[in-house]
């Protein structure tokens, strides 16, 4: 673990109120980040979730981190819909169920796993910011990953109405598994894609399977794009180049 890293969890027990955003007035750990302290945490896909969202639904946050979107749907959600979170690395694990412990958050689950095509161990590359480790062949951290359609189709979690991705690079493997589910529970969707083999992927794939959707920020903020994507006609297809 990386001293930066070191120094967040040294630091976890100071929990302030977030300032600004949907989630003004929680709690949240301090050294989780000042964007989350200020409420500016991506903006583009926090207001495309909120525009978005039906409260009561059953919420999948493939790629949680410390709990954020989950913690918008649970807020919207009340004593309403469930939300199943998926997040393999450990000090994020912690942060999140933290943050959902102290703001009293209700129905929501969280699988200290990755997710892909199949149920196994893979390597996870720690050796990176806390937002943005990944499934690595070369990875240190061993951890459990699972097929998020495989959990359905068994019975252990219902069918989403709205899925949240963001898996640094791996939306492929995700999506792949997550194909014909989306082709048959049509959720409403947030992916984040973090290159260009992956954007083309899941912008085809939305067009395939004959959704709505926008590219939220074009330009790349960050060095990434946010996709809204629904099934209900609401939204005109845009991709970049358009």
């Amino acid at each position: 673990m990386s001293f930066k890293h070191r120094v967040k969890l040294l630091l976890s027990f100071i929990v302030v109120r977030i300032k600004g955003g949907p989630l003004k007035g929680k709690r949240w750990i301090w050294s989780s980040g000042g964007k989350f302290i200020r409420g500016t945490q991506e903006p583009y896909k926090t207001e495309a979730l909120l525009k978005s969202y039906k409260p009561g639904s059953v919420f999948f946050d493939i790629g949680a981190h410390f709990g954020y979107y989950s913690a918008i749907a649970a807020m919207l959600n009340g004593d309403n819909g469930m939300v199943y979170a998926f997040e393999p690395r450990p000090m994020n694990a912690r942060f999140f169920r933290k943050h959902m412990r102290i703001n009293g958050f209700k129905n929501v689950t969280l699988f200290e796993c990755a997710t892909g095509r199949s149920d196994e161990e893979v390597g996870f590359n720690t050796r990176t910011g806390s937002a943005t480790g990944h499934v690595d062949k070369s990875g240190s951290l061993k951890v459990k990953q699972v097929s998020v359609s495989g959990m359905v189709k068994d019975g252990r979690l219902p069918p989403p109405d709205f899925i949240k991705i963001d898996v640094e690079g791996g939306e492929i493997e995700v999506l792949s598994d997550l194909r014909q589910l989306i082709a048959e529970k049509r959720p409403r969707m947030v992916i984040a894609t973090h290159n260009d083999e992956c954007h083309d992927f899941v912008t085809g794939l939305l067009q395939e399977l004959d959704y709505n959707f926008e590219v939220l920020n074009p330009n790349r903020t960050d060095g990434d794009t946010e996709i809204i994507a629904l099934p209900d006609g609401s939204l005109r297809s845009r991709v970049i180049g358009d």
